[in-house]
C-alpha cells in the first residue's frame, strides 16, 4: 500500500502564489508615496462650505410691511377707517406667516432659498 502525504493548505498556497513576504518594487513604492503626497496636499487645502437659509426673509418682510402699519393704525387716537385698515393689514400679516409655513411643508422653500458660501482654508503644519 502506498502512503499518501497529508494535504497542507498553507504549503499549497505559498507555492502557488510565490513569495509574497518580500518587499514591493521600488517603482510601486514611489507611486504610492506620490499619491499619498497628493492626497495630503488636497486635505491641507480644504474648502469650507457654509449654507445660509433665507426662508424667513419673506415672512419678516411681510410682517414689517403689513404688521407695523396695522399696529400704528390700531392706536386709539386713529379714526374708524384707520381701524378698518388695521384689521385688513393684520389679516395680510397673518396670511403671510401662514403661507410661509405652508410653503415650508409643501415646497422646498428651505432648499430654494439657501445660499452657499465657499471659503478656501489652507491648513498650516
Amino acid at each position: 500500500m502506498a502512503q499518501h502525504k497529508p494535504f497542507d493548505l498553507d504549503t499549497a498556497l505559498y507555492s502557488t502564489l510565490g513569495d509574497t513576504a518580500g518587499s514591493p518594487a521600488p517603482e510601486l513604492n514611489a507611486q504610492l508615496k506620490a499619491r499619498l503626497w497628493q492626497k495630503e496636499e488636497v486635505l491641507q487645502t480644504q474648502i469650507c462650505k457654509k449654507e445660509i437659509s433665507l426662508w424667513w426673509v419673506p415672512m419678516v418682510a411681510n410682517l414689517i410691511l403689513c404688521g407695523v402699519p396695522a399696529l400704528i393704525f390700531s392706536l386709539p387716537i386713529m379714526p374708524l377707517w384707520a381701524h378698518l385698515c388695521a384689521i385688513a393689514l393684520a389679516w395680510l400679516a397673518i396670511g403671510g406667516i401662514v403661507l410661509t409655513f405652508i410653503e415650508l411643508k409643501l415646497c422646498n422653500l428651505k432648499e430654494a432659498t439657501t445660499i452657499t458660501l465657499y471659503r478656501h482654508i489652507k491648513k498650516e503644519a
